[in-house]
């Protein structure tokens, strides 16, 4: 009995002991505690003098008001003075868009509780304005979305009149709004049944918006028509637009409200009511354009609607409204809630930036002559203006039937016979000159292949001619009969000496172009007039034709002070003298070759070359239609994807250019 009894003694002394040497909490670690738990916005198992579900709810219902965002909470200090501790903690939010922190400072207090703390709760604790039956919300004011200039410095994009057309169901039975649905989108040319249904599915006094016209094209409708829908109604408005329609739509993209999927994607960065490029500069460029957001933070009774705005100037992100009391129970003290009506309190403003405007060294007249000049063309085109001295693109046009696609950036087609001044480049590095004489015959063999002269070809170019005169007539036979005497290794070089190949940013993608280097037999030869695997995009023929005027390889350039950490394709640079000698070759297809129509333009000689490049599976087959050109310091590239010879398609084209940039 007494061993028992010493045992048990001994346990308790133990038990004593253990919980003698066991130090209670100073408050540090509760309050680092609950710096974590406000970060994470979720109290797990800390102490507070409010039911611990209770304080979850109205930590969660501030966390929704604000909603992405949330702080990093610190802590900076704890005081203890007795059973009490005041915690100091320290508050950094990244709000979107916001570069600067939103930080301040607040506190907690805390009793003691045995070895433990409580905490007592209160939303001032997340933010000291923020008091018992307030949220926060967040208002977004947007500065002045900046233009994008052409070369001049004018504003290619800005605010242009529209008109807002729709049915106004105010008044109108289901059976009239139904039939003045389908008058206006059969007036429209929009889809009906789509329109129809939009209608059907809005309240009966709602105004239906059906599409936004410019002003010409609103006044382009046959008013009579329009003005006897039952219901119709235009409102007036403004819209950052470009000139025309189509006026370099490619690249400059266009400017639309923000949809429910961009702002999903932009993950916070993208607000309702937001107005965002789509593709294009516009798109490339939305951070420079838009500049940054202002943002104002405030504490709002939760009664308060969701939409009421805290400044006449902000926009409302539309945040959820979950709202953190019932607005007809009573607080804690017994006293009503907070008036729904109390004005806002703010906590936090950032004034918004306007944008910085994108300056483009497109000049609208050649753009506007380059897309007059395709209008009629029915197949995918385009046409590219550029500099040679500077590489500024003057203008990139494509045709309606590229159907919005950048066929001048991102085409990827056979250069046909135009390629040739490449392999001729080829040829020098080999020993040729202008003079060479070479082999054009009616066909030539290669590697098993037959290869032939374009169909027409003049039968007093055959025979043993010059180099200048196989570029002149485009004597496909010449160059291919060459083929064992420039490989495709030096080929590739010789067409990157000219930019094919070339690493350029211009802000916008486009292909630089492939020549490849391990082409071989029949691929080779094939390769020497421009087809085989040989892709190029208009704008890099456009380059093309500019170095060989400047007489070295120029990088094409679309915004002004952008650095397109441009660097060189692989091979030996271009020198004045191969630029000469391909120049003589190219003035002589003016003189007495396929592009005589440029004989006769006024101001400096014209040089140029055509091409011809074959495509798909039809016997004949369908051909690309290419020429480069140039006058002066103007460069031209024309393609049409399924046209005639190259004179004969991309000829006049050619022409009409040229006599725009010469005025």
């Amino acid at each position: 009995m007494i061993r028992r009894v010493t045992v048990l003694l001994l346990a308790i002394s133990l038990a004593l002991g253990g919980a003698a040497c066991s130090a209670p909490d100073d408050g540090s670690s509760t309050a680092e505690a609950l710096a974590k738990a406000l970060s994470d916005h979720t109290v797990g198992d800390l102490s507070f003098d409010k039911p611990g579900p209770q304080v979850q709810k109205e930590l969660t219902e501030l966390a929704e008001s604000i909603d992405p965002s949330w702080p990093t909470v610190s802590v900076s200090a704890v005081e203890v003075q007795g059973e009490s501790a005041r915690v100091s903690l320290n508050y950094s939010w990244k709000l979107p868009k916001v570069e600067k922190p939103w930080t301040y400072a607040t506190g907690a207090d805390m009793k003691r509780d045995g070895n433990g703390w409580t905490i007592a709760w209160s939303p001032e604790m997340v933010e000291p304005k923020l008091a018992a039956g307030y949220r926060f919300k967040v208002s977004t004011n947007y500065g002045i979305r900046a233009g994008i200039l052409s070369a001049d410095g004018e504003a290619i994009v800005k605010d242009r009149p529209v008109r807002s057309v729709g049915i106004n169901k105010e008044g109108l039975d289901h059976s009239e709004a139904e039939a003045s649905a389908n008058q206006l989108a059969g007036l429209l040319g929009i889809d009906g049944a789509a329109y129809t249904a939009k209608v059907k599915a809005y309240g009966p006094i709602a105004f239906v918006d059906a599409i936004t016209l410019r002003e010409e094209a609103f006044k382009a409708l046959d008013q009579e028509k329009f003005n006897a829908i039952k219901g119709i109604l235009a409102t007036e408005s403004t819209m950052p637009l470009a000139p025309s329609r189509s006026f370099a739509s490619a690249i400059l993209g266009t400017v639309r409200e923000a949809t429910a999927e961009d702002i999903k994607k932009s993950k916070g960065k993208v607000v309702a009511g937001e107005f965002v490029g789509a593709g294009g500069l516009q798109a490339a460029f939305d951070a420079q354009l838009a500049g940054n957001p202002g943002v104002m933070v405030s504490a709002i009774p939760s009664a308060a609607p969701s939409d009421a705005p805290t400044d006449p100037a902000a926009t409302d992100p539309a945040p959820t409204d979950s709202t953190a009391t019932d607005a007809a129970a009573l607080d804690d003290a017994g006293t009503a809630p907070t008036d729904p009506t109390s004005p806002p309190k703010i906590l936090f403003t950032v004034a918004p930036t306007n944008g910085k405007d994108v300056k483009t060294t497109l000049v609208s007249g050649l753009q506007n002559a380059a897309e007059e000049s395709l209008a009629n063309v029915k197949t995918p085109s385009s046409i590219v203006v550029m500099r040679p001295s500077t590489g500024a693109i003057l203008a990139s046009a494509n045709g309606p039937d590229s159907q919005g696609y950048n066929t001048a950036f991102l085409g990827q087609y056979a250069p046909g016979s135009t390629f040739k001044i490449a392999t001729s480049l080829g040829l020098f590095r080999q020993g040729m000159d202008p003079s060479s004489k070479v082999s054009c015959t009616p066909e030539f063999i290669a590697d098993g292949k037959k290869f032939l002269n374009a169909p027409g070809y003049a039968p007093d170019a055959l025979g043993e001619v010059s180099l200048t005169t196989a570029v002149a007539h485009s004597c496909n036979t010449a160059f291919v009969s060459q083929f064992q005497n420039l490989p495709q290794e030096k080929l590739s070089d010789a067409a990157g000496a000219l930019g094919v190949g070339m690493t350029n940013d211009l802000g916008l993608p486009a292909f630089a172009g492939n020549v490849p280097r391990d082409s071989a037999g029949t691929e080779h030869a094939a390769s020497m007039i421009g087809q085989g695997k040989v892709q190029v995009s208009p704008l890099m023929m456009a380059a093309m034709m500019s170095s060989v005027v400047k007489g070295a390889a120029v990088f094409p350039v679309l915004i002004e002070g952008h650095d397109g950490k441009s660097k060189a394709a692989e091979g030996a640079a271009l020198t004045q003298k191969e630029a000469i000698d391909l120049r003589t070759m190219m003035r002589a297809v003016v003189t007495e070759g396929y592009l005589g129509m440029l004989g006769d333009l006024p101001g400096a000689e014209a040089i140029g070359k055509t091409g011809t490049a074959e495509y798909g599976t039809d016997n004949p087959p369908r051909t690309h239609s290419w020429v480069i050109a140039a006058q002066g310091d103007i460069a031209v590239a024309v393609f049409v994807e399924d046209g005639d010879l190259g004179a004969v398609t991309g000829g006049p084209l050619a022409r009409s250019i040229l006599l725009a940039a010469a005025g």
